[in-house]
């Protein structure tokens, strides 16, 4: 069986577990079945890569990669200063997930939390943040466009007339 755990739509960041660390890492679920993960580093690396994303089974979790953007982040904006790469990608991930509450280091009071059993962009553990992200929240939509959506069609009835 095939879904999409609507507990994961939204935007889920690293930040709050890589204290001291020098990069910091997102992963982003639309309602669609679209999403993103998004890697950066203090050297203004930047690294986006698209992906479609299902649940096969209740606690598993699949991305099917299928575009990467690649470069530096501009000083004072969310998006790239400059793209070294932008082309298809096919990486699949197939990973365990759990969300529960847990506390950051350094907090005083656990949030949601998104915990994979393989990394997404070098991170494991990701709080929870903004539940309403859109295709142009994406700092690479600037660099590839994103096609509409696709739209929900009519429900299947069993014996009807193709």
């Amino acid at each position: 069986m095939t879904f999409l755990d609507r507990q994961l739509i939204g935007l889920w960041d690293s930040a709050p577990y890589d204290l001291g660390a020098m990069e910091t890492s997102e992963i982003v679920f639309l309602a669609d079945g679209r999403g993103w993960s998004r890697f950066e580093s203090i050297t203004t690396e930047l690294v986006i890569g698209r992906f479609r994303w299902h649940c096969p089974a209740p606690g598993r979790l699949e991305l099917r990669y299928t575009w990467q953007v690649h470069g530096q982040w501009g000083r004072g904006s969310d998006g790239f200063a400059s793209v070294d790469h932008s082309g298809p990608d096919d990486e699949v991930v197939r990973t365990g997930y759990r969300i529960a509450p847990e506390t950051p280091r350094g907090d005083d009071a656990p949030v949601p939390t998104l915990t994979l059993d393989r990394a997404v962009e070098y991170a494991f553990t990701f709080a929870r943040g903004p539940v309403r992200v859109s295709p142009s929240d994406d700092p690479s939509s600037d660099v590839v466009p994103y096609a509409p959506g696709p739209k929900p069609g009519p429900p299947h009835r069993p014996g009807a007339q193709s």
